[in-house]
């Protein structure tokens, strides 16, 4: 009875040895253990707390505040512990059998300028698989020239990494939170998978397949990868983001242009190489339009640079303007500051054309657009357009200053048809006919109000065969030659034909001085002068109207158009229609005689 007792205080005893971690000093395990992360990983062991190793649940050795690192200094990884589990029969033979590996708290810095070449050291290694590896409570830190410190690139990694030996796939999946995307954004999940990962590291290519899932971006990458003296990746992507501009926010890629870029989705054959992205059969769906076309960028610069050609049936330019204030508010241009520009963001040059393109209301045919970006400055070119039965071109340059926007460009069209133009413009019916402008303007501000009232401008317009709607000279003239003081009830109401109409203006800061202002049609001719205030919105012109009866003699009289540009008053030269009326005339002082010589 008491040998089997024993027996039995024995055995638990031995396992509580077992299930006990005993600590154990730089052992001739944790040498060969660290020879064969070095074989494996590349990465020497240079520096690391107390080590502990136990039997229980499985044989594992323990190295707390381990510190490792390559040759060169591409890659240093620290972490609160690196436990190691042992295969049964590296024990029973004397050998260590690495059967996966834990790092816990593990933060990962990266020298971004040195990658590549650690990726070429690393093709030149053989390597005969990394096992099973776990990361837990993972960072990574980037650093970059000029910078002091490194910085956070991705937070809360969870990984697991598995390939078993030379020969086998590699998978790696986890998840992962960018800074950018806040601390409340859940971790986003990624996959990557490859088929020869040996091959890959020798300096050969492999397939490899590459997932990322968030709720706002999905990426899927399949084609080969080969790191052979320099990185390059050739075959498919596939991406979709509920805000394009949003998710390229995470990723530290700029969007200089303004617009939300929701729904956004892309696919295009790819190839990556020597810092440079090119995108071919490309088809982009975004804010509801679809383009097909080409498109490459460009990181080995002072700032990212991107080039593209795109074609589209029908594109809808309004949303991107959404995040701009209205130009109006309370009747008066809106004073709502612009939001940044972001100019010297990225380089940019975009070749965009459209069957069908759209601005509010505002619509254009066959429309060539050129966007270029260049140091901060972005010139903005419609080369040419059918529009309202007409053509139009229009060029502008934008740079930023500390006013806000620097604006400058000139606009020109041919045989517009006016009358649709103005009502989807201005939802207003004024004129018809075909108009031909020439202008060119130069602004600046941070506000509309702030470009209304630093404008300058120069041109001419002029417009054919049309009408002017809210004003009947025809029934004022014939009014006038029975009832000269009733004109005035006439005048406001129905159409005045005309074979042509045209002006000069010039606008200085936000005021227009029209000149030469004129419009012909029949026996009725219309002379106009004045301010129009673009700063004010408001209007202050005079007009003489005159028109040759039966006789020959010519009827004339004049009136004024004066007050807020979207409801002018119109007010008649009272006296010139009281010395026509017979009746009236003898209540006019008489005029002073002319003093003889």
């Amino acid at each position: 009875m008491t040998f089997r007792w024993m027996v039995a205080a024995s055995a638990v005893g031995l396992l509580g040895l077992a299930a006990a971690p005993w600590t154990v000093s730089q052992t001739a395990q944790i040498s060969a253990l660290e020879q064969q992360i070095r074989q494996r990983a590349g990465l020497s062991l240079a520096h690391h707390g107390r080590s502990v190793f136990a039997v229980l649940p499985r044989p594992h050795i323990r190295i707390y505040e381990p510190q490792l690192r390559d040759a060169d200094g591409e890659l240093m990884v620290s972490a609160s512990s690196l436990r190691v589990d042992l295969g049964f029969g590296g024990l029973l033979t004397g050998t260590l059998d690495l059967a996966r590996a834990v790092l816990a708290d593990a933060v990962f810095t990266v020298d971004a300028a040195r990658l590549p070449a650690a990726l070429t050291t690393v093709s030149a290694r053989s390597i005969d698989g990394l096992g099973d590896l776990e990361v837990t409570h993972g960072k990574i830190f980037v650093r970059r020239a000029g910078v002091e410190r490194p910085e956070l690139a991705a937070d809360d990694i969870g990984a697991r990494l598995e390939w078993s030996r030379a020969g086998a796939p590699l998978s790696l999946t986890g998840q992962a939170r960018l800074p950018a995307m806040g601390e409340d954004h859940a971790p986003s999940r990624f996959a990557l998978w490859t088929a020869q990962p040996d091959r890959l590291l020798g300096g050969g290519a492999s397939a490899i397949t590459l997932r990322f899932e968030d709720e706002g971006l999905q990426v899927v990458i399949n084609g080969a990868l080969t790191l052979a003296q320099a990185p390059r990746f050739e075959g498919q992507v596939a991406a979709s983001a509920a805000s394009l501009r949003t998710a390229a926010g995470w990723f530290g890629v700029p969007m200089p242009l303004p617009g939300p870029y929701r729904d956004s989705r892309l696919k295009a054959d790819a190839i990556l190489e020597s810092g440079q992205f090119g995108l071919t059969n490309l088809t982009i769906s975004v804010d509801g339009n679809a383009l097909d076309g080409a498109a490459s960028i460009r990181f080995d610069g002072q700032r990212p640079s991107a080039a593209a050609t795109l074609a589209s049936a029908s594109i809808n330019f309004t949303p991107m303007f959404e995040d701009y204030p209205a130009a109006e508010a309370n009747g008066q241009w809106a004073r709502e500051t612009f939001p940044p520009a972001r100019l010297n963001a990225a380089d940019l040059d975009l070749r965009l054309s459209a069957k069908r393109a759209r601005l509010g209301d505002l619509q254009f045919e066959d429309a060539a657009l050129s966007i270029i970006l260049k140091n901060g400055r972005l010139d903005l070119s419609l080369a040419q357009a059918r529009a309202y039965s007409g053509v139009a071109r229009a060029r502008a340059v934008v740079a930023e200053s500390e006013a806000g926007l620097d604006i400058r460009g000139s606009l020109s069209a041919e045989k517009l048809d006016i009358a649709p133009l103005l009502w989807d413009a201005a939802k207003r019916q004024i004129l018809t006919g075909a108009v031909g402008l020439a202008a060119s303007f130069e602004t600046s501000g941070n506000c509309f109000a702030d470009l209304a009232a630093r404008l300058d401008a120069r041109g001419d317009f002029s417009v054919a065969a049309g009408e002017i709607y809210g004003l009947d000279l025809d029934l004022a003239f014939r009014r006038m030659e029975r009832r000269p003081l009733s004109v005035g009830a006439d005048l406001r109401s129905g159409r005045t034909p005309f074979d042509g109409l045209s002006a000069k203006f010039n606008i200085v800061q936000g005021v227009a001085d029209v000149e030469e202002g004129a419009a012909r049609g029949g026996a009725v001719a219309l002379f106009y002068s004045g301010r129009l205030n673009v700063a004010e919105r408001s209007v202050d012109l005079h007009v003489n109207a005159s028109r040759a009866d039966a006789e020959g003699t010519a009827l004339q009289f004049g009136f004024n158009i004066a007050g807020a540009w979207d409801e002018p008053a119109v007010t008649l030269d009272a006296e010139g229609l009281i010395r026509r009326s017979d009746a009236a005339a003898p209540l006019l002082p008489a005029p002073r005689p002319t003093p003889p010589n």
